[in-house]
């Protein structure tokens, strides 16, 4: 019956070199995982209490004050936002129109989460490195939103953190994107926000619609009061009872997996670069760490095909790879390299099964692609 239900919906194997994408089902959680879920689902419980309970687990596991488990990170910066509203209400500020500073080079696709509860966002670019975070703020100002993401010219989330606690307001920072995720987020922590936001899936590899709200025990405290199963801003943004434990289960896994999970992505690399070796007008290159304004650990794989319209040879051996049986996806173009004669390939997602199928299809579709003499794919 399920298999039957799966192949209506269109379930189908699929090679993910792409990475932690949401639309493309953010996780596969660990097996572990997924026995911890279906344990639960026959329980009735307190939320409220396993919401408490859950805050009390994240802090021995990722060394925050508090936390609580919400429906993603998105939610959580909701959440965040709403949290730093009330906490304008409590400090009686005016809030005729409140506003949350975020820098131009942060506002990404998901910055409206933060344009809850009436706030307008206020984007701000440092002009100098003399100039104060502080020189922006104003009566409206109820908080800083700081951004993991690929900046260059900014004001640290030091910077942030010092300008707030000198003006009494939260920083909000948005760290979703961080892995190994415990790791990230205790480098993220070392500087004290008052609420992080991160993705339950992704780095954690938990259900993809969970996430956390963790840092100081005041904000968080507060948070929890506005979120589900309370009446508050989050109350519709529902994390059940299976979602928590899993991701719980998901922390603790990562929590002592450590970093040996980075020897592992640099060795799928590796492999990959192997099997492309020697081609041609192929060249490799790896992107390691990540440069973010909090590098990440995370190695990217960039093949070039440096060639006459190797751009549009590049996007035909993408577009092939797709077309295979199973269908291959590689990370979309921007985020590592500018140049579009390239193919880039995020090992996190991949097996050690995916690993091989997808060097012996990358070998194949460039050499059918730049010497017109394709070869036999091995495994098939």
């Amino acid at each position: 019956m399920v298999d039957t239900m799966l192949q209506k919906l269109g379930f189908k194997k699929v090679i993910n070199g792409a990475g932690h994408f949401t639309k493309y089902g953010g996780s596969c959680p660990h097996p572990r995982v997924v026995k911890a879920m279906a344990d639960v689902s026959s329980h009735w419980v307190d939320m409220a209490a396993l919401e408490v309970n859950a805050g009390k687990i994240l802090s021995n596991l990722v060394g925050c004050e508090d936390g609580i488990v919400t429906s993603g990170a998105y939610a959580s910066n909701v959440i965040a936002a709403s949290t730093a509203v009330q906490m304008a209400k409590d400090r009686h500020a005016s809030l005729a129109t409140p506003r949350i500073l975020i820098q131009r080079s942060h506002v990404t696709k998901y910055a409206d989460a933060f344009r809850t509860c009436e706030v307008e966002l206020k984007q701000i670019a440092r002009s100098s490195q003399s100039e104060s975070l502080s020189d922006h703020f104003d009566e409206s100002t109820i908080a800083v939103a700081y951004v993991v993401n690929e900046s260059d010219f900014e004001f640290s989330l030091a910077e942030c953190v010092e300008a707030c606690r000198n003006r009494g307001i939260p920083v909000l920072v948005d760290a979703s994107v961080v892995d190994p995720a415990v790791r990230g987020i205790k480098e993220v922590l070392n500087y004290d926000p008052d609420l992080v936001a991160v993705s339950g899936g992704k780095g954690f590899n938990g259900p993809n619609s969970s996430g956390l709200l963790i840092g100081r025990r005041g904000p968080i405290a507060l948070a929890r009061s506005l979120s589900f199963p309370n009446y508050g801003p989050g109350r519709g943004m529902k994390v059940s009872k299976e979602e928590i434990v899993g991701l719980l289960i998901a922390v603790e896994m990562a929590a002592h997996e450590g970093d040996a999970v980075i020897d592992e992505w640099q060795k799928r690399v590796k492999q990959l670069q192997d099997s492309v070796a020697g081609i041609e007008s192929v060249r490799t290159q790896v992107f390691f760490p990540w440069n973010l304004n909090f590098p990440q650990p995370i190695p990217r794989l960039v093949i070039y095909i440096d060639a006459p319209d190797g751009e549009a040879k590049a996007e035909k051996v993408r577009l092939a790879l797709e077309k295979e049986e199973p269908p291959i996806w590689t990370r979309p173009l921007g985020d590592v390299s500018k140049d579009k004669n390239v193919i880039v390939i995020d090992v996190r997602t991949l097996g050690s099964t995916d690993v091989r199928l997808l060097g012996e299809s990358l070998r194949l579709q460039l050499r059918k692609v730049l010497l017109s003499a394709p070869s036999k794919s091995k495994g098939r």
